[in-house]
């Protein structure tokens, strides 16, 4: 029995080693972790946020705030504005037409600004669809729904900030035509009235 731990263990720091080795030879490749470079986290971490208020867009703003780190309260040299079209949608039915599960599609736009000039250094869009299970029980359909929104929600986020990372990492992202800019201002223009309206129609 103490053999075969042995061969384990000599086996397990041999697996070690060789993962150790590569790392360093990769970092003399010139390869380092995204989030490696000097100065990177600092400028996540000066990044404002504006989100929809909405409930999807209170779990993307506390998956960011989370993600970018940073006090609330400190100067901050970056404005990230967030734009989103929810959309929800019957999927699955009973013979009676009701419906068993149900879908969220988010169609999401962002701009990442410099606060000091207001020019756009990044925009991006895409869109993230979950799907979840309804129920005859209205308590459990808000419970679902919920759980929903806050995994599109935290979906959204790892998308931009992986998008950020990139961006903070060496500008290795295209740089914004100042058409791309006007458009992506627009379709924020557009998602804040579509939430505008929405919640108006939610409230009556």
């Amino acid at each position: 029995m103490g053999k075969v731990f042995g061969r384990k263990a000599l086996g397990m720091l041999a697996a070690c080693t060789m993962l150790v080795v590569s790392a360093v030879s990769l970092t003399g490749c010139g390869f380092a972790p995204l989030y490696a470079k000097t100065g990177l986290t600092a400028n996540l971490s000066q990044v404002a946020i504006e989100v929809p208020q909405t409930r999807t867009g209170y779990f993307l703003e506390q998956d960011l705030r989370n993600g970018l780190g940073g006090d609330e309260s400190s100067p901050k040299t970056f404005l990230l504005t967030i734009g989103m079209k929810e959309r929800h949608y019957g999927v699955g039915y009973k013979v009676d037409d009701t419906s068993t599960r149900s879908e969220i599609t988010s169609n999401v736009v962002y701009t990442l600004k410099d606060m000091s000039t207001g020019n756009v250094l990044y925009t991006n869009r895409f869109s993230e669809t979950v799907t979840y299970d309804t129920s005859a029980s209205p308590f459990t359909g808000v419970i679902s729904q919920q759980d929903a929104q806050q995994r599109i929600a935290t979906a959204i986020s790892q998308q931009v900030q992986r998008d950020l990372a990139l961006y903070f990492h060496g500008d290795i992202l295209p740089p914004v035509a100042p058409e791309a800019a006007a458009a992506a201002d627009a379709a924020l223009s557009a998602t804040s009235s579509d939430t505008a309206s929405a919640a108006a129609d939610s409230s009556q």
